[in-house]
């Protein structure tokens, strides 16, 4: 098939914790990883990402994606990012994790608008993600310590 375009979805995962400080402050610190390959044969990707700040109940805070070309010979142009799911990975109470897991929120409404092409193997293009993680303003005692991570879901497509 000449002339057909393929979309390569990659998965980023981002790691957020969240720890409790006076007055019910929660600090967050991001990670995330993704795919690598070729737009042929796609088979794992690495898409580091990193964000620090404090999140506090009904604030929201943005995410930075640190995306690399899952492509070794040609540039891909990133398409639209969605929101993957949101992991509770520790609560002081075990029982609590449902409720804390409803208390984030995600959204890609504050995406950048403009979406990169980047070089064959070109790495470290920072996407930044606005007001993507919001922790709502109703989120009590429960969820203060918790540490959880996000998912993220990247597709970029060759450009030839």
């Amino acid at each position: 098939m000449t002339g057909a375009r393929r979309v390569t979805p990659v998965l980023v995962i981002t790691a957020v914790g969240l720890i409790a400080a006076m007055l019910a402050a929660f600090v967050q610190n991001t990670t995330a990883a993704g795919v690598t390959g070729s737009p042929e044969a796609v088979t794992h990707a690495t898409v580091p990402g990193t964000q620090v700040g404090v999140l506090l109940p009904g604030e929201k805070t943005y995410i930075t994606l640190t995306l690399t070309n899952p492509h070794a010979n040609v540039k891909a142009k990133l398409q639209p990012v969605s929101a993957g799911d949101v992991v509770i990975d520790t609560v002081a109470n075990p029982a609590d994790k449902p409720y804390c897991h409803d208390q984030i929120e995600l959204s890609t409404v504050g995406a950048a608008l403009h979406r990169p092409t980047l070089d064959p193997n070109e790495t470290g293009y920072h996407y930044k993600m606005v007001d993507a993680v919001t922790l709502k303003a109703d989120t009590d005692i429960r969820c203060q310590a918790m540490t959880y991570h996000t998912t993220w879901i990247t597709r970029f497509e060759p450009v030839h």
